[in-house]
């Protein structure tokens, strides 16, 4: 890998994906220390782009959380700590037993693939930004491809939601300014229900955390839309409109976010490395071949307080 190693700034090339977020940056071996001036020019690029790719990465969990360490640190994910909670730890040859890191994975407790394991399994995931139920969630997320299906099952798409606020009409924008979502902690992001949770019958079942529709990108200082995630109903609402209402507004505004126009998707190979910033950019997942293995290791940059847009 020391073709790969950055001895300065004017080392790094940055490919623009030409969507509308998403850049590849060459000429960083993330298996490395990395020097202050390096990292300071990474944290522009990623202002910038929202989502870095870094490929053909021979990396160590220590590095992933090395790597967070520049901007922070680690975080665990709310799933995780929900499942320690009950006392379901991972006891697997596919767990990692650093809590600081989790294996997304289609692999079983014996290591085959399956369509459904205690993630999400072979599933597809609905848009959404990682932790969004929790008080304070991870500003960004990190994954390292370690085992890929073949057959470009399993893609990873990413929408730009700094630019789909810009784009909103003006009398949107006024509509949900100053309010607030619950964000629905009940359900998968495959939709099935939480292990440990009950199916909520109403709103009032919601169990999750509030944060605002609209937050501030503190890299930028731009607006951004901050909708969380969302199942089937019911699930995450506003909570300053009436019911109806607000549902009619959610889904304005999912479709709206979500349009191909805001959209990058990334199909993976091994060892690659996707940084995003879960500030901005809301992310989802295609099904995966469950004839096939997937495993990505994951690390969750430590979260800031969310700041009203």
């Amino acid at each position: 890998m020391s073709n790969l190693s950055v001895t300065d700034v004017e080392s790094i090339r940055v490919v623009p994906s030409g969507a509308a977020l998403g850049a590849q940056v060459l000429g960083v071996d993330l298996s490395r220390e990395l020097e202050p001036h390096v990292i300071a020019r990474l944290a522009e690029i990623w202002a910038k782009h929202l989502v870095l790719l870094f490929r053909g990465q021979e990396l160590e969990d220590t590095d992933l959380i090395r790597y967070a360490g520049y901007f922070g640190g680690t975080q665990s994910s709310g799933e995780r700590m929900n499942r320690w909670a009950r006392g379901q730890k991972e006891t697997g040859k596919v767990d990692s037993q650093d809590a600081r890191v989790n294996y997304v994975s289609n692999l079983d407790k014996n290591g085959k693939p399956v369509m459904r394991n205690i993630y999400s399994g072979c599933y597809p995931l609905s848009w959404h930004t990682d932790n969004c139920y929790v008080e304070t969630p991870p500003i960004g997320t990190m994954l390292w491809a370690d085992r890929i299906p073949d057959d470009n099952s399993g893609q990873t798409l990413f929408c730009n939601q700094i630019l789909a606020y810009q784009e909103l009409t003006e009398d949107v924008k006024a509509l949900i300014a100053g309010k607030h979502t619950m964000q629905d902690s009940t359900r998968l992001l495959s939709n099935q229900l939480r292990p440990g949770t009950k199916m909520p019958r109403s709103l009032d079942d919601i169990d999750g955390v509030v944060h605002p529709i609209v937050r501030i990108h503190s890299p930028s200082g731009r607006q951004a839309l901050y909708l969380g995630r969302r199942a089937s109903y019911p699930s995450t609402y506003i909570v300053e409109m009436p019911n109806d209402r607000g549902r009619e507004i959610l889904d304005q505004l999912w479709a709206h976010a979500t349009q191909e126009r805001y959209v990058w998707t990334h199909r993976w190979q091994r060892g690659d490395v996707l940084l995003w910033d879960n500030r901005a950019v809301m992310h989802r997942r295609t099904a995966i071949n469950p004839e096939q293995a997937r495993v990505m290791h994951r690390v969750m940059i430590k979260g800031e307080p969310v700041i009203q847009g």
